[in-house]
């Protein structure tokens, strides 16, 4: 639960500052994150720790990740754009591809014309639900805490007279 926690800190602070900083938003920024959530992805494998969540509060940074490295031109690439997302907003998606800044001589800029078109796509698969730019990086999840019955009847316990608990 402590790991799920702080794995969502390290997601949700990651994501913002990808959201705010434009200089962030680029293809080889996109391999980068995407190699340090694989590298996280692999720890948690090796202990064992696939059920316990973390995994599941580092799926927007993947996706985001994602997002940088996908081909962003034709009509199948906002379908396939639309379709990875799942874990982004419309806003925070919209947001990404208006920062994104090509590699130099590599690749174009991505057309506001391609941006509207995910933009439109997003609303009509969500529902015009709204979506929030910013995560909450101080989010705190429930603690839970395994509860076992035990075995023992408590009007059987004896309690000493020399802890002065008469009343019990």
């Amino acid at each position: 639960q402590a790991l799920r926690q702080l794995l969502f800190h390290i997601s949700g602070t990651t994501l913002n500052s990808l959201l705010l900083r434009k200089d962030l938003c680029s293809w080889s920024r996109g391999i980068q994150l995407r190699y340090n959530l694989s590298q996280l992805e692999q720890w948690l494998r090796a202990e064992g720790l696939q059920q316990s969540g973390a995994r599941e509060v580092l799926e927007p940074l993947v996706q985001a990740a994602q997002l940088l490295q996908v081909k962003k031109a034709t009509p199948e690439d906002a379908r396939a754009l639309c379709s990875l997302c799942t874990g982004l907003s419309p806003q925070q998606v919209v947001k990404i591809l208006r920062a994104y800044s090509p590699a130099l001589g590599l690749e174009e800029r991505v057309s506001p014309g391609f941006i509207s078109s995910v933009e439109k796509q997003l609303q009509e698969q969500r529902g015009g639900e709204p979506g929030q730019l910013l995560v909450d990086a101080s989010h705190l999840f429930p603690v839970h805490l395994p509860f076992t019955a035990s075995p023992l009847r408590l009007d059987e316990l004896c309690i000493p007279e020399s802890l002065d608990l008469g009343f019990l």
